[in-house]
């Protein structure tokens, strides 16, 4: 909602460029915060507990961002809203993978980063209903959604029955297993699905994730303001641009973790980044509209499936009683150093312009073959491990 309302935040409040890329990166420091507490605190306390909180957290913090009246209000509201919304994110993921079967697990990561291209889709829509007549500010009443959610949430789906067992482990004496423990995801310790260590795991994932999520906020938070700027397009015309530019997001996911799921996770993913590459370079390049129109779908359809892999591909690289931990960490201290990204476009864009900025995204995918290159794959190995008898 914020990237929508962009155009119409600058003009009100005059703020630089580098400023706003300030206030749409500011989610991001806050996940990286929130991220590492909630998978300690879920990996203690249950998946569905802490779900619960953060939802309400970050729907009470959007909705309080329509009284936004300063650049350091709008800041200072974006990383409380970063907060949840970081923690949210791994404890969702962490709580499908161990709810649902192995072999479904990273269609099943997919279908919920699907949401990734639905979101936009909604706000965009809304953003054209409301905007042009009301402004900007009524956008962030529909935060409320949120609480709706929280509580369908916690009334319906059970903790998970691999943490309810792990939990009966660590309270027992003989179980000697610490839930939560940060230090363990560095240490030099085998774990037996993957044939790494666990620190190996945690570090070649956190540098994967951070190329792909830094070429993903910088790029993706100013898009619908380049549209306006210096692709000639009105709010309403960028608005369903928008929109159709998901439509290949959703796609991308499904398919991708289809074949994920039948030939590996790293095949996959080796592809959608060199192909995320060559596809922004030939993003940014495109001046007619029509040609633009076109190739939204598919822009989305090649840089956004590898963000369908994260949850289930990170969720077997680590032990139960540390999953949550790993896989919240990880993805959100990724997205706190991502914060810098859209300031850094914005501050590029301020001399050169939108179009070469969005460009220097593409180098972030290609860079994050490298430590994907150190992670293990897991399909097979899951597979053979679910075979054998108890």
């Amino acid at each position: 909602m914020v990237s929508v309302s962009a155009k119409l935040i600058l003009e009100e409040f005059t703020m630089s460029q580098s400023a706003m890329g300030l206030v749409l990166g500011a989610p991001l420091l806050g996940a990286g915060i929130g991220g590492l507490v909630s998978g300690v605190l879920s990996d203690k306390y249950g998946r569905v507990n802490v779900m619960f909180y953060c939802l309400i957290w970050y729907s009470i913090f959007t909705i309080a961002f329509a009284y936004s009246n300063s650049f350091e209000t709008m800041f200072a509201l974006r990383i409380l809203v970063g907060l949840g919304l970081g923690a949210q994110w791994g404890v969702g993921n962490t709580l499908v993978a161990e709810c649902l079967p192995a072999r479904m697990r990273i269609m099943c990561s997919a279908v919920i980063q699907t949401g990734f291209a639905f979101g936009p889709m909604l706000a965009a829509f809304l953003g054209k209903m409301i905007m042009p007549s009301y402004g900007w500010r009524p956008l962030f009443y529909f935060g409320a959604i949120g609480f709706v959610i929280a509580v369908l949430a916690k009334i319906i789906i059970p903790e998970p029955e691999a943490w309810l067992k792990a939990k009966a482990e660590a309270t027992s004496k003989e179980g000697g297993v610490k839930l939560g423990s940060v230090s363990r995801l560095f240490s030099k310790e085998i774990y037996e699905f993957t044939g790494t260590t666990l620190r190996r795991n945690t570090i070649a994932a956190f540098f994967l994730v951070l190329g792909t999520l830094f070429a993903y906020w910088s790029a993706f938070s100013w898009i619908p303001n380049w549209l306006v700027a210096e692709k000639g397009m009105d709010i309403i015309k960028s608005m369903n641009y928008y929109m159709f530019l998901q439509i290949g997001g959703m796609i991308g996911y499904i398919l991708f973790a289809f074949v994920a799921d039948r030939m590996g996770r790293k095949k996959p993913a080796y592809l959608a980044l060199a192909g995320s590459f060559v596809c922004v370079l030939i993003f940014v390049n495109i001046n007619n509209p029509t040609t633009l129109l076109i190739f939204a779908p598919i822009y989305s359809f090649i840089t956004y499936p590898i963000f369908g892999m994260f949850g289930g591909y990170m969720s077997e690289l680590f032990p139960t009683d540390v999953r949550a931990t790993g896989v919240n960490g990880i993805y959100n201290l990724a997205r706190m150093a991502s914060f810098f990204g859209p300031a850094v476009l914005g501050g590029i864009a301020a001399t050169t312009s939108f179009s070469f900025a969005i460009g220097c995204s593409a180098f972030m995918y290609l860079a994050s073959i490298i430590p994907l290159a150190f992670l293990p794959e897991t399909r097979d190995k899951y597979k053979n491990a679910m075979a054998k008898p108890a």
